[in-house]
């Protein structure tokens, strides 16, 4: 036989063998795991755990390369209970050549959820930080870490994270990052460094000049050490800056300065803010009261009046309204306002029940 017969014959077997091969394979081996695969995800997707456990536990059987099915197969182990199945489950993925960026991330993701469910943070936080090392703008991975840091007052950290967070997502929230500053205030106010708490409140106030947490706990700070003076100062401007939340250091601002002997600053400072604010009821009830505390109910009905023409909803007022009405004698008046706080407060009432039985 020459050669030309024996390559003709060689091309000839090897022609027949691609043929046999393609012929006796198993036929949709790859397509039916590909539909396992896509009717568990919608299983999971239904929230039907348990269903799509099986199906993706068929996946894996059939293909054991299938890394992503072995990634949401773990996933609903920790889902229904068991964590450290999970984790046995995914701790078999590290092991694993040749997976893309993508599939690392995604089993490191699940690791630290397993570590999670498993109250291991510090094992969490280490794959955080391993998800960053493939990219260090995973979102996941830094969201991760500012829940952890949040979970343990570790503010300092936590404003580092929301930093980065907000530069890579384009989302800058100032609000936020203020009130971070100002939980790490707290933190040390509670450890006795009044100094360094109140830098602190300082640079959330520069990061959001109107953070009224900041403003409010400065007052505090200053309180607690018996500088009255400092204390008051910082609570008008938190009055100013956040008038709906005066009730939270009127009382302590009026006996304050009752201390210091500047009785009268306190209708100053209640005048002053319904110039800024007229439609303020907080500081018109303030007032009411100030000028009830120095016997003059006249004035006192005054405030309580225009505060009721501005918000005729506000029952608080209306209610000290019928108070100094009754010191004056002027029962009739007395009656109006405690009639129309019963309406009020049954039209709250109806309001409530229209809700409860409210079809959708």
């Amino acid at each position: 036989m020459n050669t030309i017969t024996i390559i003709i014959v060689l091309a000839a077997v090897g022609v027949l063998s691609l043929i046999l091969y393609f012929a006796l394979r198993p036929s949709g081996t790859k397509r039916t795991v590909d539909s396992l695969y896509s009717e568990g995800l919608r299983l999971l997707l239904e929230g039907e755990l348990q269903a799509a456990g099986e199906k993706l536990k068929a996946v894996v059987k059939r293909d054991t390369g299938y890394v992503d099915a072995y990634i949401k197969l773990g996933d609903i182990f920790r889902e229904r209970g068991n964590p450290r199945q999970a984790l046995k489950v995914h701790q078999t993925l590290t092991v694993r050549r040749n997976l893309y960026p993508g599939q690392q991330l995604d089993i490191r993701y699940s690791l630290l959820r397993d570590h999670l469910a498993l109250n291991d943070t510090e094992k969490a936080l280490q794959y955080a930080d391993r998800m960053l090392e493939i990219n260090k703008k995973s979102i996941k991975a830094l969201q991760a870490k500012l829940d952890i840091y949040k979970q343990q007052h570790r503010w300092e950290a936590a404003g580092e994270i929301l930093m980065d967070i907000q530069k890579y997502d384009g989302k800058e929230d100032v609000r936020e990052l203020a009130l971070y500053k100002v939980q790490e205030g707290r933190k040390l106010q509670e450890q006795g460094e009044g100094r360094e708490a109140r830098i602190r409140y300082r640079r959330a106030l520069k990061v959001d000049p109107g953070c009224c947490a900041a403003l409010y706990y400065l007052g505090v700070s200053y309180d607690k050490e018996g500088r009255i003076e400092e204390a008051v100062e910082q609570w008008e401007a938190f009055g100013e800056a956040c008038p709906d939340l005066l009730y939270l250091v009127s009382e302590k601002m009026e006996q304050r300065l009752f201390e210091l002997g500047n009785f009268n600053e306190i209708e100053q400072f209640y005048t002053r803010l319904l110039k800024k604010h007229p439609e303020n009821i907080e500081a018109a009830e303030g007032l009411a009261g100030f000028y009830e505390k120095k016997g003059d109910v006249q004035a006192a009905i005054r405030s309580l009046e225009e505060a009721v023409d501005k918000e005729p909803g506000s029952l608080r007022a209306r209610l000290l309204l019928a108070k100094n009405y009754n010191t004056k004698s002027q029962n009739d008046q007395v009656e109006k306002q405690l009639d129309t706080v019963l309406k009020e407060l049954s039209r709250q009432q109806s309001v409530r029940a229209n809700d409860i039985f409210k079809v959708e």
